[in-house]
């Protein structure tokens, strides 16, 4: 557990040298279609955002699994205007296990990209 949590603070301090803080809750404008502290989709899972001043919010779910019925809510999403990527290499909550999913509405992740 040790390296694992040296990724995070490496990548928190990225985050944060880019502009973006850490939130731990979703707020009323997540992807999801309920109440922001319900989950809707079964890929919810340790669910927080990254904010940035300047840039619109990133909301992250790190699930440890997908589906294909998974990708078809994702693909929904896609269709309502949700740029949703999965990003392996920037888990904050157990790098190597989980699976981020960023979810956000016009942001350019390759700019947005840190350690």
């Amino acid at each position: 557990m040790q390296i694992s949590g040296e990724i995070v603070v490496k990548r928190m301090q990225g985050l944060a040298e880019s502009g973006y803080w850490f939130e731990s809750a979703w707020d009323e404008g997540c992807p999801s279609p309920r109440d922001p502290d319900q989950i809707e989709f079964t890929w919810e899972d340790h669910r927080y955002m990254l904010r940035h001043r300047e840039l619109p919010t990133i909301y992250v779910s790190e699930p440890y699994d997908l589906d294909g019925e998974d990708f078809g809510e994702m693909a929904k999403l896609v269709g309502d205007g949700w740029d949703v990527r999965i990003m392996l290499h920037k888990s904050l909550w157990n790098p190597g296990s989980t699976i981020p999913i960023w979810m956000s509405r016009e942001v350019d992740f390759c700019r947005s990209e840190t350690g």
